[in-house]
């Protein structure tokens, strides 16, 4: 049996360490207040917002058998309804999604908190870079200079720049690790008081700043006596615009959003920004899980696949896969 440290609580961590826990004792880090990573949700007031991933789709029987309990717990659910393509503040199409859209009930990250039941998740630790490994292990140390502990194992599911950060001189500065390439998107929540009345739960925007509207507040769970948006930016236009205020970009994002769609921002009682910096990943050649086996170390999230969360979670199994092995 190894003792595997698994850094990040995202649904490819608890993935891997689900994988990993019935023969390993396995403690998965979390530097947040709670899992979920970009299956994430936010709080305020009345409303609540998956400002992340939006929904996935199930096309693997291995995703699928891993879901199946939440799924008949009641933490997953289809997400049913119309998606329009509106361009150039026009609504040219109204159709059916071809794939089931599940999401999170009542929120997105409750499918990864179901997932991470019976798991050793501690939440509000960021561990330091790693020091050395010896033949007893490697000593997790958190950045306030709390000693986790001796592990065997170090598995880090964050992005690929703060994996290169906590691995600093432990890993070769080549490959898939240090050549990904990931897009921004800002994230724009808005909450109005009362239900407005659409045609579709979502819509795919073009010839906008604007690339993805939700109607969060239309998804299984949710509060219907009031309405929640998520409006997400394309990457080029968030790649453009890195490093200015948050707060005005919010403002042009409310605008676009008004242009597309006529809905008035202005109404919203609730607004807020936030910016994910590795929100999309770029197209690049293959890539492909990091391990090490002889300093113990091994890395993997949506840059070594795909941004579907599907293709983050199949990732994750085969690099447990992969540990099992050595």
């Amino acid at each position: 049996m190894k003792r595997i440290a698994v850094i990040g609580a995202g649904i490819g961590g608890i993935a891997l360490a689900s994988r990993l826990a019935s023969n390993h004792d396995v403690v998965v880090f979390e530097k947040g207040r709670g899992v979920g990573g970009r299956m994430a949700s936010r709080y305020a007031h009345a409303f609540s917002f998956d400002h992340g991933a939006q929904y996935f789709t199930v096309r693997d029987p291995a995703f699928a058998a891993l879901l199946a309990p939440a799924l008949a717990a009641g933490a997953v659910a289809p997400w049913t309804g119309s998606i329009a393509r509106i361009a150039d503040g026009i609504m040219i199409d109204l159709a059916e999604p071809r794939d089931r859209h599940l999401v999170g009930v009542p929120n997105m990250n409750s499918a990864v908190k179901a997932l991470a039941d019976g798991l050793d998740v501690r939440l509000g630790v960021k561990i330091a870079p790693l020091r050395g490994h010896t033949r007893q292990g490697r000593h997790l140390t958190s950045t306030d200079g709390v000693d986790h502990g001796l592990f065997d194992w170090v598995v880090s599911t964050t992005t690929a720049h703060q994996t290169m950060a906590l691995f600093a001189n432990n890993a070769p500065n080549e490959g898939a690790l240090c050549a990904t390439k990931m897009a921004p998107c800002y994230a724009l929540m808005l909450g109005f008081a009362e239900p407005i009345e659409l045609p579709w739960i979502a819509a795919r925007v073009s010839g906008s700043p604007i690339d993805w509207i939700g109607i969060n507040s239309t998804k299984p769970g949710r509060d219907t006596s009031c309405t929640t948006l998520v409006i997400h930016s394309t990457s080029h236009w968030a790649q453009a615009r890195l490093g200015q205020d948050i707060e005005l970009l919010g403002v042009e994002l409310a605008q676009a959003l008004h242009q597309a769609t006529g809905i008035d921002p202005d109404l919203a009682v609730f607004r807020a920004i936030h910016r994910w910096a590795s929100a999309r990943r770029l197209p690049q050649p293959n890539s492909r899980p990091y391990i090490d086996p002889l300093r113990q170390l091994a890395a993997t999230g949506d840059w070594t696949s795909g941004s579907r969360v599907e293709d983050t979670v199949l990732s994750a199994l085969d690099l447990a896969d992969s540990i099992e092995r050595e």
